[in-house]
Order: C-alpha cells, then structure tokens, then sequence
C-alpha cells in the first residue's frame, strides 16, 4: 500500500489484503484479468466499519458510515465510506463521499506541523489515496478524464505510492476490475 515511507510501511504489513469486487466485470472475467487490470480501492481496517469491509459485508459498512462519525477521524471515515459506497454502486455517493475525504486530507496536510515532517509524510499518503480511490470512482462513473487527473494528483502528492502506480496502470489497460486493499491505520 504506502511504500515510500518507514512508518507507513509498518502500517501496511500490519493488515493488508485483497478482496475481488468485480464492479466492472462479472467473477469469471475478475479470474482471468491480469494483476495490472485491477483498480484498487484502499481503506483503513482499524477505523469505522473496517471489520465489515475487512469481511466483504460492504452494505453492513455503509450502515456503520452512515451513523454519526463525529468522534472518529474524519479522513479516515469518508475514505472507508468511499468505498463501500463504490462497492455496494452508489456511485453519486461515493463520489461525494470521495470529494470529502479530499478536502479532509487537503486540510490535514495543511494543518501539519512542519517541524514534523513523518506527520506531514503521512498526510500525504492519506491525500494519494483519497485521490486515487476518487480516481477508482470516477472511472467506475465513466468519467476517464477525471480518473486520470485524480491519478495525476496523486502520484505529484505520493510518487512511490505503489497503489497509485497500479491504478495508473489499470487505467490505461481499459479493461481493469476494482479490488479492495483495507490497510490499518496508525
């Protein structure tokens, strides 16, 4: 998931793995596509609903988001709320979803401190991966212009982000399957 950091990439042997969604295509073709045709959605395990997206009980975890979140970190809501909106296809929701997951991470970034700059790195990682799952949702919404610019967001934010790299790569194959990641977060 975040390889370009020490401290994220703690995080990322903590928890990670890969669940098919086949949003585009049904399961046969899901099997028979290349590891470079996968989108890949990211979420945080250790956060609200990460239990049930950890499960693949995507409409449970839209129910979980959907209760007031005040006390959670926002950032990290609104990413997993992304996604399981993506993966239960409600497009227009998760796009909204998306977008303020964006500003959340836009304004965390900001807000950094500057004498702390694994703080500032971090942040960054959560601002690529709310492009990039954007990115995911455009596409799924048929808007390639949008994915790619998303994708472009990201990589200028996080350029080693291996997941950035591999959403880049499914965009240009046309062809790809969007896959979950759940990450724990710090």
């Amino acid at each position: 998931m975040f390889s370009h950091s020490r401290n994220s990439r703690k995080a990322t042997r903590a928890v990670q793995f890969a669940l098919a969604a086949a949003l585009i295509a049904g399961p046969a073709a899901y099997a028979a596509e290349p590891a470079t045709g996968k989108f890949e959605l990211t979420a945080f395990s250790n956060t609200a609903a990460g239990d049930s997206l950890i499960r693949g009980d995507y409409e449970l975890a839209v129910q979980q988001l959907s209760t007031d979140a005040r006390s959670l970190a926002r950032n990290t809501v609104n990413t997993n709320r992304c996604v399981a909106l993506a993966l239960t296809h409600q497009l227009p929701a998760a796009h909204e979803a998306c977008d303020t997951a964006v500003r959340d991470a836009q304004r965390e970034l900001a807000n950094a401190p500057a004498t702390e700059l694994w703080s500032r790195s971090q942040y960054r990682d959560y601002l690529a991966l709310a492009y990039s799952n954007r990115a995911v949702v455009n596409y799924l919404s048929h808007n390639d212009a949008a994915a790619q610019s998303d994708l472009a967001k990201a990589a200028a934010v996080a350029p080693k982000a291996d997941f950035v790299a591999r959403n880049l790569t499914a965009l240009q194959s046309h062809t790809a399957v969007a896959q979950v990641s759940v990450g724990a977060q710090r």
